[in-house]
């Protein structure tokens, strides 16, 4: 929100910053000359800090703004108009190495799991380890295609399964080998559900049911697969 400071200057009020987020910067369309407008319209902003009223055809020059963008690494350009990459720090952000995952989310599975029975809560570490494995063997197993064009497994699925988890209730989960059913449960819903066909499917269970059975051989879950 911005509010008038003195003639045709705006700011956020009083001695705020406002901090705008772009997504996907690299995604605007090429135009039959080779340009993106869209960046060059943000690049103008950058350069001379004010935007053009059309309504009153005026200039309204925009003071304490602060952006943030990124770039999608699949899609797009690859390429950011130099002309506008000045303004920036540029960073790059990789796959969080397993270590760090492990770290991750070992501290919110601790915390919830804490207040079950010590031989649910004893199950974290290996179940987190588990989940790992089937990610990584997901997404060497499931490469993006024209046809399958939705392969494409990250880190955000690999979270959207331990939230999964995170809803567990005490009631419910009551001996150990539930946690484990729950695990496999929730990764089916987050991958299984992704796949187009019947041999997929099958095929991701057959890794699901190897690691389960590998991890968990104290656990009779042939039944379950």
């Amino acid at each position: 929100m911005l509010e008038k400071k003195a003639g045709r200057t705006f700011a956020p009020f009083g001695k705020y910053k406002l901090l705008q987020f772009i997504d996907d910067l690299n995604m605007p369309m090429l135009d039959k000359y080779d340009t993106q407008s869209a960046i060059a319209l943000l690049r103008q902003h950058k350069d001379y800090e004010h935007w053009y009223d059309r309504a009153k055809l005026s200039l309204k020059d925009i003071k304490n703004t602060l952006h943030i963008c990124s770039m999608n690494p699949t899609a797009g350009s690859f390429y950011v108009n130099p002309r506008l990459q000045r303004w920036f720090w540029t960073m790059a952000v990789p796959f969080p190495e397993q270590s760090s995952l492990n770290t991750i989310y070992a501290t919110f599975l601790n915390k919830h799991f804490g207040k079950f029975k010590s031989s649910i809560a004893e199950l974290v570490a290996p179940v987190i380890k588990a989940a790992l494995q089937l990610h990584s063997d997901v997404e060497r197993s499931f490469r993006k295609t024209a046809v399958n064009f939705h392969y494409e497994f990250n880190v955000r699925h690999l979270t959207n399964m331990f939230q999964g988890l995170l809803v567990a209730k005490q009631d419910a989960i009551k001996e150990p080998d539930m946690f484990v059913k729950l695990w496999v449960h929730e990764s089916e819903r987050i991958y299984g559900d992704r796949l187009v066909n019947t041999e997929h499917l099958n095929q991701y269970r057959a890794l699901a049911a190897d690691i389960t059975k590998k991890s968990f051989a104290k656990f009779n879950l042939t039944k379950y697969f």
